[in-house]
């Protein structure tokens, strides 16, 4: 059997991150859930936002927030919206 010639392919280097986004989450579709602290002395401090679809909320703490980037980065199959249009 012929040796491959083939170049092992290297995956892409991700993008850095936001400011302030302490977890980031993929959708099924490969759409970030970010996971933001603010940081600031605000009643609501830590926000989820999807890069595919327009689900966005807010908590008071970091465990709410962060279930509910996992369970909808688990089931939202929106593509990731083009970094022009964000």
């Amino acid at each position: 059997m012929p040796e491959s010639t083939a170049t092992p392919q290297q995956p892409p280097t991700p993008a850095p991150w936001p400011d302030g986004v302490i977890a980031r989450y993929l959708t099924v579709a490969g759409a970030p859930v970010d996971l933001t602290d603010r940081t600031e002395e605000s009643y609501w401090r830590y926000d989820t936002a999807c890069g595919g679809c327009p689900h966005k909320d807010s908590f008071l703490s970091v465990e709410p927030a962060r279930r509910d980037a996992q369970a909808h980065a688990e089931r939202c199959r929106a593509l990731p919206r083009p970094e022009d249009a964000r």
